[in-house]
């Protein structure tokens, strides 16, 4: 929920004094307060992995054509995968590697298969219910109403590099593996011309997971889920955002914050407001960035018990 800090927050206000059109970005209630912004959450993509014993292996393998992979390793042995790509099928990809003991299994779930909220198919369910799968990623997409270009995030913590393009930006390293979220921001209509209806503005997070976590479908740590979601600073809105109408002296002269923002997004580098501004001024901008921040985690929450609904079988 957007804090008290954010004076031009349209959070708890009359709908009536937004302007018409910018009325479709916002829910509101009975008496036409708005609530929250618009949103559409969902999971995007699902990675689990699994120790498989040799039956199992082949009960996978009895069920699928496959075809086998052969990697050359550095101490000069050959790592052989067998690889089902189900993904036009069933939205499904999965990994075996009969010949390792430990972790030897990967199943990736894609979009085709985490929003069909009406069943998928029983034989992928049924290698689901194998109790070994641990999730060793899930990313959570929000999608709002509001353009891309008056929307912006900032990086979980000042370590983190993030990459900016025209309809995209991207924070993290996804080859740190001690990283537990990495997060992208994107218009789908740029990525996706043929996409239909208003939500095309795309916050996803990337949500890793070791396997001591014990994070399975069997026992989803909601908890965990929503303290990783709190840390993500996105704002749907500039517009409704404390940054709206302040300026900031920096070392190029006085500039608005809208347009330092906005002057970040266009540039394909780490985030450049930081090196306008002084390290005084760089922990005030994150302190208000965070105030304005929307409340992802509560939007999952509100739809934590749906948007699994693709782990139910189909009634085909």
């Amino acid at each position: 929920m957007t804090t008290k800090t954010n004076k031009n927050s349209a959070i708890g206000n009359d709908i009536s004094k937004i302007p018409n059109r910018h009325k479709p970005y916002f829910e509101v209630d009975a008496d036409n307060k708005i609530t929250s912004y618009k949103r559409s959450v969902g999971i995007d993509k699902v990675i689990l992995k699994a120790r498989l014993i040799t039956e199992e292996i082949e009960d996978v393998t009895s069920m699928f054509s496959y075809h086998i992979e052969h990697e050359s390793q550095s101490n000069g042995f050959t790592k052989i995968s067998y690889i089902m790509d189900l993904r036009e099928q069933f939205g499904v990809y999965i990994k075996l590697q009969p010949f390792i003991t430990g972790v030897n299994a990967e199943l990736q779930l894609h979009s085709k298969f985490t929003t069909n909220l009406i069943g998928n198919s029983s034989i992928i369910l049924d290698i689901l219910n194998n109790l070994k799968w641990f999730i060793v990623r899930l990313d959570v997409a929000t999608d709002y109403t509001t353009p891309f270009s008056t929307s912006a995030y900032l990086r979980r913590n000042g370590n983190q590099s993030q990459t900016n393009f025209e309809t995209s930006s991207w924070s993290g390293s996804m080859g740190n593996r001690n990283k537990t979220a990495c997060d992208s921001h994107y218009d789908r209509k740029a990525e996706d011309e043929s996409l239909e209806g208003n939500f095309t503005n795309r916050f996803e997070v990337k949500l890793f997971f070791k396997e001591a976590d014990n994070m399975t479908f069997a026992n989803l740590n909601h908890a965990l889920i929503v303290q990783r979601l709190q840390k993500e600073m996105f704002i749907p809105c500039l517009t409704y955002s404390y940054f709206h109408d302040k300026q900031v002296k920096t070392n190029r002269g006085d500039k608005i914050y809208i347009d330092l923002i906005r002057q970040a997004k266009e540039a394909d580098n780490e985030n450049s407001i930081k090196l306008l501004l002084t390290k005084s001024q760089w922990t005030t901008f994150r302190k208000h960035f965070k105030f304005c921040r929307d409340d992802i985690e509560q939007a999952y929450l509100d739809c934590s018990h749906i948007m699994y609904d693709f782990l139910l079988p189909s009634e085909d």
